[in-house]
């Protein structure tokens, strides 16, 4: 029994140390749990870390992207030139709501993405830009301008303040997107998009 015993704490001490270098997260909603979550949240985005991004990020438009940015690396490029510089700071967290209030700020993509936009829905049809996605061509004529068009954006002049659910997932929290967080995010560049196709 005790050599039982004593196997069963080597297992549960190795799990320990392992979820630690892991970088393991609890889904208890606590406002160290709910901190931490915005941090790997806001680093997902940076980074354009798709794993990290369907771990603590419910995004409509990101669940969309992610599988396309999986398969092409000029999207995951387009993703980290998207989010480079976006911070994320709290202002306050609301357990009882299971909500937390950010003050956000990024580049102003507004006029590059209703440009390309505007360049895309000019050009091809919906049903053309559904097939797309995998022509190197179109990748490299209309994704790179754009790209080198957002890092030459300027950053906006006044941050934004939302509030975002935070859900429980199995192991960790989650951080709920709505449009108005997405865009500001994305420094408006999804609200420009969504404009000019009439979503």
């Amino acid at each position: 029994m005790k050599r039982i015993i004593s196997l069963l704490m080597c297992v549960i001490l190795l799990a320990g140390i392992a979820c630690g270098f892991a970088g393991c997260s609890s889904a208890k909603m606590t406002e160290e749990n709910v901190t931490e979550t915005v941090e790997k949240a806001q680093t997902a985005l940076k980074e354009f870390d798709t794993k990290a991004l369907k771990k603590y990020v419910d995004s409509e438009t990101l669940d969309v992207i992610i599988p396309i940015a999986e398969k092409r690396e000029e999207f995951q490029t387009l993703g980290k030139a998207m989010f480079k510089n976006l911070k994320m700071e709290i202002k306050s967290i609301d357990l009882d709501k299971s909500t937390v209030t950010l003050e956000v700020i990024n580049k102003d993509l507004m006029v590059e993405a209703t440009a390309f936009a505007y360049s895309l829905k000019t050009n091809y049809s919906n049903a053309q830009l559904l097939t797309k996605v995998n022509d190197d061509d179109f990748i490299n004529k209309n994704l790179n301008p754009l790209i080198e068009k957002i890092e030459g954006a300027k950053m906006k002049k006044e941050k934004t303040e939302i509030t975002l659910t935070v859900k429980k997932a199995k192991r960790n929290l989650v951080l709920v997107f709505d449009t108005e967080g997405e865009d500001a995010v994305s420094g408006d560049a999804l609200s420009a998009i969504k404009s000019v196709f009439g979503v």
